[in-house]
């Protein structure tokens, strides 16, 4: 490093070369990794024409952390080279190291932390001029957005950060414009000779003192020096772990059975003896997402068939069109292996609270679709209500958890006895629609939920009378075309019904973030703004689907626009 006060030549950065902008992306305000009240602006979408740059930033990006809203702050830059660095030193995600997931507004091929100075001027394009402020401080966000607890302590110990810019003019800014250094007043004042007195030498105040008298420096890092001159070095814990409670917890595995040919019995065992009492009961409907293999890759939801978070069972059947995670589950999880595990968001109907008289509760099932009412059929039974259960296998041998249901009211429909389960004979014609007698219950395969919401539909049925739970199959995401409108520039995209929107996002060139697909972690979520969604998946709440979707799994009706 050389000298750690006064620059010697050691310290002297190299001057960067004139370079071009590779990437230029904006981003919105949404919930971020499927943790209750986290939000962030980081997952940002590509530009390829002209986007006007205030003395705010991008017209259009949204900065959701209060002091990021600074004028300091206004453009991110990270060194585009960083990511095949991460792929070295966090082999097998790919998926999540790519240009962009750093949140970055601008991506160059050969600006870096070590020869972009503190104070430095740069030409933007024909007409803005920006000024670096500093480095960017890494928090606990990344750790939710990698998926990886320590993402954020590793940014910060690497160097590799990225920095910031304040705009001195503006102007309109495209991929393809020049970034040129016209002025350097700090040349000892590297990003990464900055990174060192802030991360590393933390106690050396002569460093603390000259950082604060250097000309360009953000407001952001004068106080935090000055306060180290006062105060002493600062605790880091809370912005790099957050106050954020990650949910998933450890659970081993301490039964696997096989239920049928296709269906195993999961049971897992809390590896917390300080499980929060107020948590430990699950809802109607009780679900959980499971996180497991390789480096995490699969987040998986299933229905809950019995018990409470300190113990559970699942019955989980493996998919003849797997992608991988039901599959991973049967083949390669053990007894004895721990798992990540969350507990589901509990179901918000307001069905107990509503002055209904429901005569008859009609169960309508397809193979594991069992598992998603099981709990709600044991409660049913305990208050003597009318039950109908319609439970539809392949053969009666792959008929899981048969024995749980009460023989008297359950009818099996096994389709290689040539037993039909016809949906259109099974859901009565309600005498009032306002308030039928009949609550209609569905969980199975996407055809089996298409055809029971299409004859509710057309009976009559409110939704406060029916409950449909998936949680993914090889089909979800596709169903009856439609159109998405982007609001951004009015162009109309057109959803074919074997395709998802977040494919049909993707091809277009939107980079929608994804992981589960099946929508249970919430990574491709999108605004909506106008028209009608057909919402499917878990990971959204109520209030989020007013002007969410999930595009992995969702679908419009006609025509919708989003915002992406």
């Amino acid at each position: 490093m050389g000298s750690y006060v006064t620059g010697s030549d050691l310290d002297l950065a190299p001057l960067p070369p004139k370079d071009v902008l590779l990437s230029l992306r904006t981003g919105k305000i949404r919930p971020l990794g499927g943790v209750k009240g986290l939000f962030s602006a980081i997952n940002k979408q590509p530009h390829q024409g002209k986007v006007q740059l205030t003395i705010q930033g991008f017209v259009g990006d949204e900065r959701q952390y209060i002091h990021h809203l600074s004028p300091d702050n206004a453009i991110h830059q990270y060194d585009s080279r960083h990511y095949e660095a991460w792929n070295k030193t966090l082999p097998n995600r790919e998926h999540k190291f790519k240009v962009g997931a750093f949140g970055e507004n601008l991506s160059t091929k050969y600006l870096s932390e070590s020869n972009v100075c503190v104070g430095d001027k740069f030409r933007l394009g024909p007409d803005a001029v920006i000024q670096v402020t500093m480095n960017r401080q890494p928090c606990y966000k990344l750790n939710h957005r990698f998926e990886y607890k320590k993402m954020s302590s590793l940014v910060q110990s690497t160097g590799r950060t990225g920095w910031y810019y304040r705009v001195l003019e503006e102007g309109e800014i495209r991929v393809g414009d020049g970034i040129e250094l016209i002025e350097r007043i700090n040349p000892h004042w590297s990003i990464s000779r900055l990174q060192h007195f802030l991360y590393k030498d933390m106690n050396n105040m002569k460093a603390a003192s000259e950082i604060c008298e250097l000309p360009g420096l953000s407001k952001e890092f004068i106080e935090l020096f000055r306060k180290r001159l006062s105060d002493g070095a600062e605790n880091m814990n809370e912005r790099l772990q957050g106050n954020f409670a990650v949910p998933w917890l450890s659970y081993k595995l301490i039964e696997k059975t096989p239920l049928t040919p296709r269906v195993h019995k999961f049971i897992f065992a809390s590896e917390d003896d300080n499980t929060d009492q107020t948590e430990l009961q699950f809802g109607r409907f009780p679900h959980v997402r499971l996180r497991f293999g390789p480096d995490s890759k699969f987040t998986r939801a299933y229905s809950v068939v019995s018990g409470d978070m300190r113990s559970f069972e699942l019955g989980i059947a493996k998919d003849d069109n797997s992608r991988g995670g039901s599959t991973y589950l049967h083949n390669d999880v053990k007894v004895g292996d721990v798992l990540k595990i969350a507990k589901g968001h509990n179901s918000s109907r307001k069905d107990n609270n509503q002055p209904m008289v429901i005569k008859r509760h009609i169960f309508i099932l397809g193979g594991i679709g069992v598992t998603a009412f099981l709990g709600e059929i044991r409660a049913l039974q305990q208050t003597f209500a009318e039950i109908e259960i319609h439970y539809a296998v392949r053969e009666r041998d792959e008929a899981a958890y048969l024995d749980l249901l009460p023989p008297a009211k359950t009818t099996l429909y096994a389709k290689n006895e040539h037993q039909q389960l016809n949906v259109a004979d099974l859901v009565p014609s309600p005498m009032n629609t306002q308030s039928p007698e009949a609550m209609i219950y569905c969980c199975g395969p996407t055809s089996l939920l298409e055809a029971c919401r299409a004859q509710t539909k057309m009976l009559g049925y409110p939704g406060s009378h029916t409950h449909f739970e998936e949680f993914g199959g090889v089909k979800t995401g596709t169903g009856n075309p439609f159109e998405a409108e982007i609001k951004a520039t009015g162009k109309i995209l057109q959803v074919p019904a074997e395709m998802s929107l977040l494919q049909v996002l993707n091809e277009a060139g939107f980079e929608i973030e994804s992981s589960c697909l099946v929508g249970n972690c919430g990574t491709c979520i999108v605004d909506y703004c106008k028209g009608e969604v057909l919402h499917q998946g878990v990971a959204l709440e109520d209030e989020q689907k007013e002007t969410s979707m999930l595009t992995c799994v969702s679908r419009g009706k006609g025509r919708i626009m989003i915002d992406c």
